[in-house]
Formats: C-alpha cells, sequence, structure tokens
C-alpha cells in the first residue's frame, strides 16, 4: 500500500481566478501558490504569528460557545443574531444573500442557512428581487423587526458582558486589530 502511495500521480493545482477570490471569506484561506518545495528560512516572528493564530481560534470557538449560551432563548447563533442584525442595517430594500454573506463575512451557503433560520421563526421573509427574478432579497418581517425593537438592546448587552474584562479602550484596540485581520487589502495576502 505504501508504494501505491508513492507512485500515485502529483495533481497540480488548480490556479485560481478572480471569481474564486471573490467568493472566499479572507484571501490568505485561499492560497493558490503551491507550497514550496523546500520552505524557505523561518522568520523568527512566525512562531508568534502562528501562536496569535492559534489562540484567534480558540477564542473564536469559546467565544461562539458563550454567545450561542446567551442567545439560547431566542435559538439563534452568534451568526444568525449578526445576519438579524444586518438585514435590519439594511432595511426595507432588502439583501441578496451574496451581499450578506459579504457584510458577514461567511459563505454564501452559510448567509443562506441564516436566512433560512431567521425565516422558520417568522423574523425574515424572501421576495424576488425586483429587477433580476432569478435573485432573491432577504427583509425582516414586522415580527424581526419588533424582536429587534424590544429586545435588541438586551441582547446586545449580553453578548457585550462576554467582553466584560476588557475597558472600553482595550475593545475598541481589539476591534481595529481584528479589522486588520479580516479585510481584502494586499497586507493580508500571501507573502514570499
Amino acid at each position: 500500500m505504501a508504494q501505491s502511495l508513492q507512485t500515485a500521480p502529483a495533481v497540480a493545482p488548480v490556479p485560481a481566478t478572480t471569481a474564486d477570490h471573490a467568493r472566499s471569506v479572507h484571501p490568505k484561506w485561499l492560497m493558490t501558490e503551491p507550497l514550496p518545495a523546500e520552505e524557505p528560512v523561518a522568520d523568527p516572528e512566525d512562531g508568534t504569528r502562528f501562536a496569535g493564530f492559534m489562540q484567534l481560534l480558540k477564542t473564536a470557538g469559546a467565544l461562539d460557545r458563550a454567545a450561542s449560551d446567551a442567545l439560547a432563548d431566542l435559538d439563534l447563533t452568534a451568526g444568525a443574531f449578526g445576519a438579524l442584525l444586518e438585514l435590519e442595517a439594511v432595511g426595507d430594500r432588502g439583501v441578496a444573500p451574496s451581499e450578506l454573506a459579504r457584510r458577514l463575512a461567511v459563505a454564501r451557503r452559510t448567509a443562506t442557512l441564516y436566512v433560512d433560520i431567521l425565516a422558520r421563526q417568522g423574523w425574515a421573509d424572501r421576495s424576488p428581487h425586483p429587477e433580476d427574478r432569478r435573485m432573491v432579497l432577504a427583509r425582516l418581517t414586522p415580527e424581526g423587526r419588533a424582536l429587534l425593537a424590544e429586545t435588541g438592546g438586551a441582547y446586545k448587552r449580553r453578548l457585550a458582558t462576554l467582553f466584560s474584562d476588557l475597558s472600553p479602550l482595550q475593545a475598541e484596540r481589539l476591534r481595529q486589530l481584528l479589522t486588520l485581520i479580516a479585510t481584502d487589502d494586499a497586507s493580508i495576502r500571501h507573502r514570499d
């Protein structure tokens, strides 16, 4: 069996198109360059960056679980609650799932799932796009608007308590640092 693994032909990576990059959540998550045959000499700061990356993953998981607990009585995840807030922000004009995905920095199928969850609860609905019948727009229903008007602030405060150990200045600095990671500018693309 080991011999068959050694003789298997190498598969060349498929070059990504501009559309592939536009669909990706984060440019670095869709690396199209093949890994070098030999690793270059490691940057001494790579270990620190990797440790930061791993801590961010752990923190994201812990925050997601804590947010799900805070939103349990709504039966929503933090992502679905974020979608609810984005639908509120776009108002009556609605938003296409692809745009919602971009706003939330998630895959389109995830944004569609969030709209499905909100629609099952009666807080969102879909309607045909007025100019392109192949597209749909998601909007808050009157029930969704009422939910946010009545309890949206309380849920935001619940989620904010997850950062209660941070001062407002620290929370703002963290937001700024995380924004540096999640933007699409050239500073976060893979560098040789």
